[in-house]
Order: structure tokens, then sequence, then C-alpha cells
């Protein structure tokens, strides 16, 4: 239940993050040959959202089982030292993922005591330096899920397939 619900927030994270990004970055585009004028707000939030985009698709990667390390070594070893290797590359990515969430929630920490605001919008810049701790966190939780089902010899979940198209 609880990989279902975060799966379904990973996917709704990217699908809108993706589909932001390339709809601000069109009406950037058109303002600036139709009105000749950059929509100053768009690229602070294509650059925040293209962060938080990685950072999550990082997490889905890893949870499919399609991130590099997890493909390259693994499948040029079997039985004992696949398994030594598995565990070696998970504890290096976990180890990634925990310092990127402590250093990331530190700065938004630091950011909001400081009041930082965003120059183009104004908002607080702890938001949107919230995308790296967030994805950080669920890279961690992938990592581990995908190194216990590896270590059971459990199947790697199918790639997303697209009904209806």
């Amino acid at each position: 239940m609880f990989d279902k619900i975060l799966t379904g927030a990973e996917n709704t994270i990217i699908a809108v993050a993706f589909s932001a990004i390339t709809l601000l970055a069109f009406f950037n585009v058109v303002s600036r040959y139709l009105l000749h004028a950059s929509i100053a707000y768009t690229a602070e939030l294509v650059v925040n959202l293209a962060v938080l985009l990685t950072l999550v698709g990082a997490a889905a990667a890893v949870r499919l089982g399609t991130h590099p390390g997890f493909t390259l070594l693994k499948d040029s070893t079997h039985g004992i030292p696949r398994k030594v290797v598995i565990v070696i590359i998970s504890l290096a990515m976990l180890a990634f993922y925990l310092l990127l969430l402590w250093l990331g929630f530190d700065m938004a920490m630091k950011q909001m005591e400081s009041g930082r605001l965003t120059f183009a919008l104004g908002v607080p810049q702890w938001i949107f330096s919230m995308s790296l701790p967030l994805g950080a966190a669920l890279g961690a939780v992938r990592t581990v899920q995908v190194v216990v089902r590896e270590l059971l010899n459990k199947q790697t979940e199918a790639p997303i397939e697209l009904k209806g198209v």
C-alpha cells in the first residue's frame, strides 16, 4: 500500500513538473517573440522545477531498476559476488542520498531563518530548496526497497506502460 501511494506521488510530481516546465518555457518563448519581453519569473520556476524533476526522477529510476549503478555492475556478476556488489552500490547510494538530505534540509532551514526571498517571485527561497531533501528522502527509500527486493531475488518492477495510447 505504501509503495503504491509513493509511486503515485512520484509519478504525479514528475508529470506535473514536466508539464509545467514545458508550458512555462513555451509561454516565455512566445512572449519574447510577440511582446519582445521575457517573463522574469518563468526562468526561476523552470530551474526550481527542473531540480525537483531531476531528484524525483532519479528516485523513480531506482524504483524501476533503470539506474545505471544497478544495471551495469550487477549484471556483470552472479551469485554471492552479485549480492555483494548490490549491497556496496546500495550503501554508496544511500550514503549519497542521506548526505543530500542533510545538506539540503540544512540549506533550506538557513534560508528560512534568514528570510531569503526569490528574486522574481518574492516567495521564500526555502520552499523551492525543500525539493532537495524531498528528492533525497524518496531516493533513500527507493534504494532500501530495491536492495531488499534484489537480495530476496524478487523481479524488478516492469517499466511504465501508457494505456490507451
